[in-house]
């Protein structure tokens, strides 16, 4: 009888270690197939990200030497390569600037690595307005006073809210989180003016800041100017 009993424990406990062996596997199994559980950031909190991912400088030279490589389009300053990728560098500055607005970046940007041969200058302001995020653009009253501000930041310690005039809110770049970067347009042809409609649209990550844009006709859509086929110029992080 005892011999039976022993018998009996100890294919009961075989029977437990199977099943707990069993679960463990299944909880592995569980383990790496389910997604990596990412946290839900307030509006706040995407701000603040945007306003510590944006600030830096880029340029898209990999990109433009690539589009030659396969015999692309680059469109240069002597307008060879015209409507193909523009070669870009890109200035984004944080500044502390609460008279203009919370969330402040100063943009510079030009082409051929040529400094002089602006091609962007504008104030970003970035806020939340009816649970929306917003970036707003400001371009300067007197376009040739800060050009070249970003290789002395702190000429712009002077500047004041006077100076600027912000484009209205129809072509404000509405901000949403897509597949972990943030996607910034206009919406839909609210920026037009006459017969123009104008769209901006800038996707933002750790590294990559990419833009494209384009000038449509407001009735038949057709387009009245672009580059690369309104394909995105992709800059990568260079500090």
């Amino acid at each position: 009888m005892k011999t039976f009993k022993f018998k009996l424990n100890g294919v009961f406990l075989i029977a437990l270690l199977l099943v707990a062996s069993s679960c463990k596997e299944k909880a592995k199994e569980t383990e790496e197939t389910q997604e990596p559980v990412v946290k839900e950031l307030t509006l706040n909190e995407q701000m603040d990200e945007i306003m510590r991912m944006w600030p830096g400088k880029y340029n898209n030279d990999k990109q433009c030497a690539e589009a030659e490589a396969n015999g692309e389009d680059v469109w240069r300053l002597d307008d060879s390569g015209e409507n193909g990728y523009l070669n870009i560098e890109s200035h984004y500055i944080k500044l502390d600037k609460p008279d203009i607005a919370e969330h402040v970046l100063y943009v510079e940007e030009y082409r051929d690595h040529q400094p002089d041969s602006t091609y962007r200058q504008r104030i970003y302001t970035i806020s939340e307005v009816d649970s929306v995020i917003r970036v707003k653009m400001w371009p300067f009253k007197d376009k040739k006073k800060y050009v070249g501000a970003w290789k002395n930041p702190s000429v712009l310690d002077s500047l004041s809210v006077e100076e600027i005039s912000s484009y209205p809110d129809i072509c404000d770049l509405l901000v949403k989180q897509v597949d972990g970067k943030y996607n910034m347009k206009m919406n839909g042809k609210d920026c037009t003016f006459g017969t123009k409609t104008f769209n901006y649209e800038v996707m933002l990550s750790e590294d990559v800041f990419a833009y494209r844009d384009k000038i449509t006709d407001k009735e038949t859509d057709s387009v009245i100017s672009t580059a690369a086929d309104y394909k995105f110029h992709n800059l990568d992080r260079i500090n």
